[in-house]
């Protein structure tokens, strides 16, 4: 481990999954990560026990922060909450069951000059028990589009410069969407496929995600991600049509794909203020898909 990691920390967000975390602890160790910095933002963990249990798995880090939240916020402020308190240049950003494969690759990044434009630095991630990648493996290093959030090194004051994540998203879009911010305002987003991060999928036995809430909010913020960053005149009725393919092509649970399609719309115009609206003719180029 080189001095060049000082200037980096690992950030996990998890909720109620200690044993989980705990393997994933071990294996970073067993990869050369164990004497970088870590910060583990806890989501309110319900579970009876797994709030203490988790404070316990991360005591066993050299170098480690827990943050608990008493309120959920989902991972899109957890990551933002992780950002503010890490006080390093870079935030590596992996999910509590994803592993970075080696220390190297990453390394390049972190011990270089980084350039000023770049934001973020993404990942292959591999899908271990079904062994998938998530980029074909002819895609070459170079600039992306979006970023993968269980596995990215994060430049933290470029990112929070630009306000980092939504935090209203709670889940669902939030990469893209910062993704297109980052990429409005001129900053880069870069893809190595030479940094692999597997991510090992595992589910607590009491672990149950609410699929209810979980199409609500992919709903919702499939419309806000161009609401909110294209003019209005372009971005609600793209949005809409994003939110309703998917919403027809994944049928279930109804009622709470309709309430989030009406909270699109309605909070397009409630969170009018926070709107970063890109011109309209960068706004084509991207509903078109002629921005790269």
């Amino acid at each position: 481990m080189t001095q060049a990691f000082a200037k980096m920390a690992i950030l996990i967000p998890t909720r109620n999954r200690p044993e989980i975390l705990l393997a994933t602890l071990q294996k970073l160790k067993e990869r050369g990560f164990g004497a970088v910095a870590l910060w583990v933002y806890d989501d309110c963990s319900t579970l009876p026990g797994a709030a203490e249990a988790i404070k316990n798995v991360v005591s066993t880090w050299p170098n480690a922060r827990l943050l608990r939240a008493e309120v959920r916020t989902g991972q899109a402020e957890g990551r933002n909450v992780l950002m503010r308190a890490c006080g390093t240049e870079f935030g590596l950003f992996i999910d509590d069951d994803s592993v970075p494969a080696a220390t190297k690759a990453i390394e390049k990044h972190i011990s270089a000059v980084f350039p000023a434009n770049r934001a973020i630095v993404t990942c292959q991630y591999l899908d271990v028990p079904s062994q998938r990648f998530s980029i074909g493996a002819d895609i070459p290093e170079g600039p992306t589009t979006t970023f993968q959030g269980g596995g990215s090194l994060f430049h933290v004051p470029t990112v929070m410069g630009m306000g980092g994540f939504r935090k209203w998203f709670v889940y669902g879009y939030e990469e893209p969407e910062l993704s297109m911010r980052l990429r409005m305002k001129g900053f880069q987003i870069w893809y190595d496929p030479a940094i692999l991060v597997e991510h090992f999928h595992f589910e607590s036995p009491n672990e149950q995600r609410d699929y209810r809430e979980y199409d609500f909010l992919y709903a919702r913020n499939s419309i806000l991600m161009s609401s909110m960053n294209m003019p209005v005149w372009i971005g609600l009725p793209h949005g809409f049509v994003r939110s309703v393919r998917r919403s027809f092509f994944l049928r279930r649970n109804a009622s709470p794909k309709i309430r989030g399609t009406v909270a699109g719309i309605w909070q397009t115009f409630a969170k009018w203020s926070e709107r970063t609206p890109c011109p309209g003719g960068e706004a084509i180029e991207w509903c078109l898909g002629k921005r790269k």
